[in-house]
């Protein structure tokens, strides 16, 4: 049976608080950092969201390593997590229900073009141009109509989802704490 592929992250932190917060950024210093370790995670997972297994190694100074580092830092990153899948759930949920709201507008629009093409097609009191025109112009404003129901509905809910799949990406992650030297 084959391996699982394994995506291996380091991180060189000064303290395990910035794994969650940005530190005080300097630009004159070469080794700044502008992310805390989890947007750096985060971001490095982006285009690789199918990705299920990840290892994580925290580099720290040996006097900001604690015995129950792992411990505090796993329960702090479910928490984080946890809530961060919960809004994208929701966000989801919401998502999906706008899309049904606007394809049931649309649709209802589809229909009543869907008549007015058939009127105009059929008005025989109107120029044979004008005629073809209004039915025509009806029949494409009537699909048209739908194509913002079936945007949300077939690639919108995309982000969303990679989104969870990252942040049980990260949960599931092995956390390796070692000194920095």
């Amino acid at each position: 049976m084959a391996q699982e592929r394994c995506y291996d992250i380091t991180l060189h932190l000064d303290n395990l608080a910035q794994f969650f917060a940005v530190p005080e950024p300097d630009p004159f210093d070469p080794q700044a950092r502008f992310a805390s370790g989890l947007e750096v995670i985060v971001s490095e997972l982006k285009p690789k969201a199918l990705i299920r297994k990840v290892r994580a190694t925290i580099m720290l100074p040996a006097d900001q390593i604690a015995p129950d580092a792992e411990v505090q830092l796993r329960e702090a990153l479910t928490r984080y997590c946890q809530h961060h899948i919960t809004q994208s759930r929701q966000d989801l949920i919401s998502l999906r229900w706008q899309g049904a709201k606007a394809l049931q507008n649309g649709v209802i629009f589809l229909g009543v073009c869907l008549l007015l093409s058939a009127l105009f097609e059929n008005a025989e009191m109107l120029p044979e141009w004008l005629r073809r025109f209004g039915g025509e112009g009806f029949l494409i404003a009537g699909w048209v109509s739908l194509w913002h129901p079936i945007e949300i509905l077939l690639y919108e809910w995309w982000p969303f989802s990679r989104q969870i799949r990252i942040y049980e990406s990260i949960v599931r992650m092995d956390i390796i704490f070692k000194e920095e030297k």
